[in-house]
């Protein structure tokens, strides 16, 4: 059930993003451009990315992450699988969690590595990480910035539950989606906490917002870049058709709120038809994009 509260907060939520995406940066000058990049697919079952739909069907998804330099400062959104995955992935995540999403990366797949490779920098030459959320294919790569200075925002609610997460391991050894070995040096990690909106440069033109539903702090990020606006909705929006069609995820914290989400996006593509809503695991949008060192255009 959606809540009034709820409800405001995500009519709130509309009414800000939709501002910022209709509008023009007051930085104006700002040089933004983005680089999305792949790392590996998890081979699953499309019941688990839309809810109800085409039960038993096999789904090969993208796992991506996204850089995002605003004139000369770098922002991660996102980073992937941890470096493990390529290795041993089952010690790693453990067996049923590869059951129901068998990974496939190669170990030149790895954050550290594409971003050297790609765009000649390392995780301490980035200005910021923005988490979309503390899962596995999504802060695995958490641990390349342990010991930096590089400050990793989160929502305050996406935060707690990690930890809540971890105490559960901890009592019945179970793993989740928040794998133990992701978040194990934890404590070396300059972790800043959001409550709501987060304007990253102060131009309108990165744009942090809240999206729960996926998990209680899931966030999503708006960029302008190129004349162009873009909403990287992470799990929030696995697919486009989840979007069209209004279709659920088939696993979700909250799936009244996820389906609000969804609804969320419907309507700024109705609204501001040119934004580019940029699911985070639809293989049939992936197909065809520009990843790596070339500059992410639609």
């Amino acid at each position: 059930m959606i809540t009034r509260r709820k409800a405001l907060l995500l009519g709130s939520l509309l009414t800000v993003v939709l501002v910022g995406i209709g509008t023009v940066s007051r930085c104006g000058t700002a040089d933004v451009k983005v680089y999305a990049f792949k790392c590996g697919v998890l081979k699953t079952q499309t019941q688990y990315m839309l809810k109800d739909t085409r039960v038993g069907t096999p789904m090969d998804i993208p796992v991506t992450f996204f850089l995002v330099k605003h004139n000369s400062d770098w922002v991660a959104f996102d980073l992937g699988n941890n470096a493990m995955v390529a290795k041993d992935p089952i010690g790693y995540w453990s067996e049923p969690v590869v059951k129901a999403y068998t990974p496939v990366m190669k170990d030149y797949e790895e954050f550290k590595v594409q971003i050297k490779k790609e765009l000649g920098i390392e995780p301490k030459d980035i200005k910021l990480v923005v988490l979309s959320h503390g899962h596995l294919d999504h802060a695995g790569a958490v641990d390349n910035f342990a010991g930096t200075k590089v400050p990793i925002y989160m929502q305050k609610k996406e935060l707690e539950n990690v930890k809540a997460e971890l105490e559960k391991f901890k009592a019945t050894g179970k793993k989740t989606a928040y794998i133990p070995g992701d978040w194990d040096k934890m404590s070396e990690l300059n972790i800043k906490t959001i409550e709501g909106i987060f304007d990253v440069f102060g131009d309108q033109s990165v744009v942090v917002f809240p999206t729960p539903g996926h998990t209680p702090g899931h966030e999503s990020m708006m960029v302008k870049a190129g004349g162009k606006s873009f909403i990287f909705c992470s799990d929030a929006n696995y697919t486009l058709e989840n979007m069209i069609e209004a279709i659920p995820p088939g696993l979700a914290w909250d799936l009244p709120q996820s389906l609000q989400g969804l609804y969320v996006f419907k309507v700024m593509k109705w609204l501001h038809p040119s934004v580019e809503i940029v699911p985070s695991h639809d293989p049939t949008y992936w197909k065809d994009k520009p990843v790596g060192a070339k500059e992410f255009k639609i």
